[in-house]
């Protein structure tokens, strides 16, 4: 077996894992959108078919389904009305004049090469996985020269305190690549490789491990320590980036898949509606039992769409709400979720 298939089945396991371990966390952040989406609308409809079968709605009541109907096609309206409202914010921040496009560029450009020496990378990655693990690669170098550098130290508490640092943040770094390298190259698979560490901590952390051993580090540690509370800066820096594009893609594709889960579910309420409100011999009064909890299910599938996606929307921005040098309790908390 290839050390590169074996790598995948290792990020599988783990991934599985993660899905029987917290069932929550895969709903709420790493699982399919549209697979959660279809979840809950068959939740939806278990439900209503539940109530039906015990005996709780008995839908022989036109008038109340009517109204039922009626609620549920103009809530959707109004949600695609909001939907058409987070299209024009989405086309609005995109359209720049040459002068702010050139701007941006510029900044990217300059970020990018702040982050790396012209003489170590000649070429620096355009996409987001690639870049975030050149990022990473090069703060576990830094890591190990670190650990090289106290290890020939004559305090014992300055090995000891140096090796429990650069051991959990090796660890850290080694487990993003592992997840950068399993996973897709899409700015999501990226970013969501980022969320479970807090880089306010770790700059803390060797803040005060060079306040506390001042004394013992030599000019060459002081910088390697310097270098890597920089890069770490600079990871945070791009991990809200990506975030930006993240949620900039994110609501428009959720205002496009909303749209097409609204047109359907507007066609089968107003359809059923006009139905119900005809008169003639061979129309039905009421909705037959076994088409209405399906009918009603359709009417909360924009419900379901939006939820699914929302709900990773929420806690992305939830875990990456602050940059360093600050930090909040939320990115304070393990991810649970």
């Amino acid at each position: 077996m290839s050390s590169e298939t074996s790598s995948t089945l290792t990020i599988a396991r783990e991934e599985f894992s993660d899905v029987r371990e917290s069932p929550a966390r895969w709903v709420f952040l790493v699982g399919s959108r549209p697979v959660v989406g279809v979840g809950l609308f068959v939740v939806f409809l278990v439900v209503f078919y539940a109530l039906w079968v015990f005996g709780y709605v008995t839908l022989q009541n036109k008038t109340a389904m009517q109204y039922i109907l009626s609620s549920l096609i103009s809530g959707n309206l109004t949600l695609v009305t909001l939907v058409i409202s987070i299209n024009q914010v989405i086309i609005s921040r995109q359209l720049n004049s040459p002068g702010e496009l050139r701007e941006d560029i510029e900044n990217v450009n300059e970020f990018r090469e702040r982050v790396f020496d012209p003489e170590q990378v000649d070429v620096v990655p355009v996409t987001p996985s690639d870049f975030l693990k050149l990022l990473l690669e090069s703060i576990r170098r830094d890591l190990q020269r670190l650990g090289g550098l106290t290890a020939r130290a004559d305090d014992d508490e300055l090995r000891e305190d140096t090796d429990e640092l650069v051991s959990g943040i090796t660890d850290h770094v080694d487990r993003v690549i592992r997840l950068i390298e399993g996973s897709g190259s899409g700015t999501f698979d990226t970013l969501s490789a980022l969320l479970t560490t807090n880089y306010a901590d770790r700059i803390y952390q060797i803040r005060r491990l060079k306040s506390k051993h001042q004394e013992s580090l030599s000019e060459e540690t002081e910088e390697y320590v310097d270098d890597i509370v920089s890069t770490l800066q600079q990871l945070d820096v791009a991990r809200q980036y990506f975030k930006t594009l993240y949620i900039q893609t994110e609501l428009a594709y959720i205002s496009r898949v909303l749209l097409y889960a609204g047109v359907i579910a507007e066609l089968v309420l107003v359809s059923t509606l006009l139905a119900l409100t005809a008169s003639g011999p061979n129309l039905p009064q009421v909705l037959p039992p076994v088409v209405a909890p399906l009918v009603a299910a359709v009417g909360l599938l924009p419900l379901a769409v939006l939820f699914s996606y929302a709900i990773r929307l929420a806690v992305v921005s939830q875990r990456t709400i602050a940059i360093t040098p600050f930090t909040t309790p939320e990115q304070e908390e393990e991810l649970n979720l």
